[in-house]
């Protein structure tokens, strides 16, 4: 119940952060600012064709041969239009802006180059200069490879309003790359939280990684960081190698599913992938191939990766057949068909936002994924904290509540190994007196409370000497029976179990008579007077043989001496 109310918790906090940050940024983008006031200069443009004026309102489809330079103008920019923003589409057209014989923008490609759908997604922005009333506005393409182009018209507007615009167009993607990063801080989260309490679920780290690449590939890709990005080459090629190896977190993820022979299709999957990645770099450096013209390469690689997933996982599921399959088998599925959709998109319809399409493909793809994910890490934290519950009722006196025998020895075997890490130990064995007396006259209620008693004190004296920086295991380690372990004692032994005694005599004097208690004990060193440790059956055997010879007085200081409380 409590982990489920977690895995509620937490969906309703990612669901509450993405509506917040999403409400954020469209009230950021609809204020009511007169500075931020966009026109759409879509009238006053004209064609100048054997010096015959053709008038053209945009957005309008023209035809162009390939290699042809084309020219549209404008006259109707006035003295108020100074020091506004142009922002016209066709950078993938070789688009040039000119007030006049001046040239306020002209594209191009930088350390590296895009190809016709990269472009496709960019804005040209040119700031109008001060003497642009009564100047010709004109836009020239000169890298038509159609017989025909679609020309849009431009934007004309502040900065501001620009570039809020230029955000309004982006806000799928930043929307998208948003919930990627919430769902993999989300799975991180999961996987350190189950990890502390012995869990290990890779998978949860799997697809951590997997958004965090995705998120970076999108931002990296996006338009925005292209016209506004400080290093947009740098930024592409780490774009590129985001994109060439964000598979192969899920490819793990799926090796983390399946077990047995079909482990080897995702380990040659990742092999390749990371192959392709090194390969592509390796061109790019030595023979200054284009990552673009690689990129069909990588595009084949991730259609082969999720058909081969997809195969591994029906296989796997036609022969143990489960929900959990069946929804990552779904989950892969809307990955491919959606992946396949982007290609078909960026390859054959030359389309800029091809991009939006894949980016909705892996947010559904991973929902599918983290939801099969929640349940089952559901299932595992329950059976782990039965297991874990069980595990100390094995090791626990249910009268008492102290750690019992079984417990007891698994410390001292620990100690044996050097788990513990000390060098030196103390070992008290201590005893209720008159026990079996006590069931007789007065009943066997009446032993129980003097057995809770005595361990109310033991656990009393445990908890004093951690207070005072000493460190004390307490067990009870038969009916009468109790022991204490001080690793690496500081305070004398003398000392603390005078203050031991003082702790059972408070007890004494406020119970009733016939509810007091006697408790003799003795104790042993690990380590002998030469300082080297004794086996532990020698050092348990001392403890009780001075157990057993308690007859020396209360208050004794020496080590190894029996003490003896009333």
């Amino acid at each position: 119940m409590k982990h489920k109310t977690l895995r509620c918790t937490a969906e309703t906090a990612a669901l509450l952060l993405t509506v917040a940050m999403l409400a954020f940024l469209i009230a950021g983008l609809h204020q009511h600012d007169p500075d931020r006031v966009l026109s759409t200069l879509n009238t006053g443009w004209y064609q100048l064709t054997d010096g015959v004026r053709r008038e053209i309102a945009l957005p309008v489809t023209l035809p162009a041969e390939p290699g042809q330079t084309l020219t549209l103008y404008n006259d109707t920019l006035t003295a108020r239009d100074a020091g506004k923003l142009l922002s016209a589409r066709g950078v993938e057209y070789g688009i040039e802006i000119r007030a006049g014989e001046t040239l306020l923008y002209r594209y191009e490609d930088n350390a590296f180059p895009k190809n016709t759908q990269m472009k496709g997604r960019l804005w040209a922005d040119a700031e109008l200069p001060d003497n642009i009333g009564g100047q010709t506005l004109s836009l020239t393409f000169t890298q038509l490879s159609n017989r025909t182009g679609r020309f849009d018209a431009p934007l004309l507007g502040s900065v501001r309003s620009i570039t809020g615009h230029h955000i309004q167009t982006s806000l799928f993607s930043l929307v998208m790359m948003l919930a990627m990063v919430i769902l993999a801080v989300l799975a991180l989260l999961i996987f350190c939280y189950m990890s502390s309490c012995g869990i290990r679920e890779c998978r949860f780290l799997d697809v951590a990684v997997f958004l965090l690449l995705c998120s970076l590939w999108c931002l990296t890709d996006s338009a925005l960081y292209q016209i506004y990005g400080r290093d947009t080459a740098a930024g592409s090629v780490v774009s590129f190698y985001a994109f060439m190896l964000m598979s192969i977190p899920m490819v793990h993820f799926v090796r983390n599913t399946i077990s047995g022979r079909r482990r080897l299709v995702p380990d040659i999957c990742i092999a390749l992938f990371c192959a392709n990645a090194l390969a592509q770099g390796a061109a790019y450096r030595l023979f200054d191939i284009r990552f673009i013209d690689m990129l069909p390469l990588t595009h084949l690689l991730l259609a082969a990766g999720v058909a081969a997933m997809l195969t591994v996982l029906l296989r796997s599921y036609r022969e143990q057949p489960s929900q959990q399959l069946r929804l990552r088998i779904a989950a892969f599925a809307a990955l491919g068909v959606f992946g396949v959709a982007a290609l078909v998109l960026y390859g054959l319809l030359h389309i800029y936002w091809y991009d939006a399409i894949f980016q909705f493909g892996v947010l559904l793809f991973i929902i599918l994924l983290f939801r099969e994910l929640l349940g089952q890490a559901t299932e595992d934290m329950r059976f782990h904290m039965e297991h874990r519950i069980s595990h100390q009722m094995q090791r626990e006196d249910r009268m008492t509540g102290l750690p019992n025998r079984r417990a007891f020895e698994e410390y001292m075997e620990r100690i044996r190994t050097g788990e513990v890490g000390c060098r030196d130990a103390v070992l008290t064995y201590i005893r209720l007196e008159g026990l079996n007396e006590r069931n007789d006259r007065f009943g066997l209620q009446a032993g129980d409370e003097a057995v809770i008693a005595a361990a109310r004190c033991v656990a009393d004296f445990c908890r004093a000497c951690e207070d005072g920086g000493e460190s004390v295991s307490c067990f009870r380690t038969g009916g009468n029976e109790f022991a204490l372990i001080r690793p690496e004692p500081r305070a004398n032994s003398g000392q603390l179990h005078r203050q031991f005694s003082a702790i059972v005599a408070r007890y004494n004097r406020t119970c009733a008579p016939r509810a007091r208690i006697t408790m003799t004990y003795g104790f042993s060193r690990l380590c002998d007077e030469d300082g080297k440790s004794r086996s532990i059956s020698a050092w348990k055997a001392e403890a009780d043989a001075y157990l057993k010879r308690n007859e020396t007085r209360l208050g004794g200081d020496t080590e190894g001496q029996p003490i003896y409380i009333i």
